[in-house]
């Protein structure tokens, strides 16, 4: 007789929950990372997963998604956008807000499930079983740069196409999508130069910088028109500007013009020193006067980053990859008011 091999038994849902003493609902829900699910009892039913055996069948998990969407014809696959609040105010952040925008408005777009995740809340091992119980493929991975962290991603992302964000991740590297902020200062400077024949200087948040490897001081100094010498005095730090100093330099160097971060919230004192008609905003100002406005096109970014995931998973380019594209996306000038 020959060697028969042994039939196995694949461990359904509901042995699952029979092994938790939940209901059927409440372990698909934690397994799908509902929010209603309280974080203690998603991790039993994941523990109770991984000691069991348990292993949901991806495929299942992208038809009930499709069938959630009532659009089986388009959809594609599930893709997790993972992002970091890493001190208040971030959540709210409009450059978040953008940059998330356009990743979801691009993912409808191409027919795919977008599922986020806020990294502080899952531990890596058992986000990474999450997202493989929903079917995930693709993983963004948005680590904000203003926020002034240089962040390692410890998850495994060996099963998963992977691209980052803006400038946050510093390890693992990855394919990324970010703001070109060598092209923004670049930009200002030239709209700006003859106006105020180079009497420019910059406020700007210099852990935004530092994140971004000092690239938007080092455009500012080189681009400037006064020359390295003189503009390596003007690029101020936000973090710690005081009246007195700012007032000095204004003073010194006869300053007519400020370039603004879009993480600076001027202070009253600001504009008795420099009109706001002569300020440059890398931000949406509103309705306030400016002489200008760089836009990163946070919104791009987003549906950059997805445009090369959704390649990457195409060509089932998974994990770290040994060579890294860089994608920058380039800023645009929109005149004052």
């Amino acid at each position: 007789m020959g060697f028969v091999c042994p039939r196995t038994t694949a461990v359904s849902i509901r042995k699952l929950a029979a092994a938790t003493g939940l209901s059927v609902a409440t372990v698909s829900k934690a397994l799908r990372h509902d929010p209603k699910v309280r974080p203690a009892t998603r991790e039993v039913v994941l523990h109770a997963a991984l000691k069991i055996g348990y292993s949901p069948n991806p495929f299942v998990g992208q038809m009930m998604a499709s069938m959630r969407r009532r659009n089986t014809s388009s959809f594609r696959g599930n893709v997790a956008l993972i992002w970091k609040d890493s001190f208040p105010g971030i959540a709210a952040d409009i450059r978040r807000t953008h940059v998330i925008k356009g990743v979801m408005e691009r993912a409808e777009e191409l027919g795919y499930q977008i599922d986020e995740f806020e990294l502080a809340a899952n531990k890596p091992e058992s986000l990474r079983r999450i997202l493989q119980a929903r079917g995930i493929r693709g993983v963004l991975i948005f680590m904000p740069s203003f926020s002034g962290a240089k962040i390692r991603f410890r998850m495994n992302l060996d099963s998963f196409s992977c691209v980052s964000l803006g400038w946050g991740v510093w390890s693992p590297e990855l394919d990324s999508v970010r703001a070109d902020y060598f092209q923004m200062f670049r930009l200002a400077i030239h709209h700006t130069r003859h106006r105020f024949q180079g009497r420019i200087a910059a406020i700007w948040d210099i852990r935004t910088d530092n994140a971004a490897h000092n690239i938007g001081r080092a455009s500012f100094v080189i681009n400037h028109p006064a020359g390295p010498a003189i503009a390596s005095n003007l690029f101020l730090s936000w973090n710690d500007l005081s009246e007195t100093a700012f007032a000095k330099v204004v003073k010194k160097y006869d300053v007519h013009c400020l370039l603004l971060g879009s993480s600076v919230e001027p202070p009253d004192w600001l504009e008795h020193y420099v009109p706001m008609m002569n300020w440059v905003w890398c931000r949406d100002p509103g309705k306030v006067r400016h002489f200008g406005q760089i836009d990163p096109q946070n919104s791009l970014t987003g549906r950059l980053g997805f445009n090369l995931l959704a390649a990457k998973i195409q060509m089932n380019e998974y994990g770290v990859p040994s060579q890294c594209y860089n994608v920058m996306v380039p800023p645009r000038w929109i005149n004052g008011i």
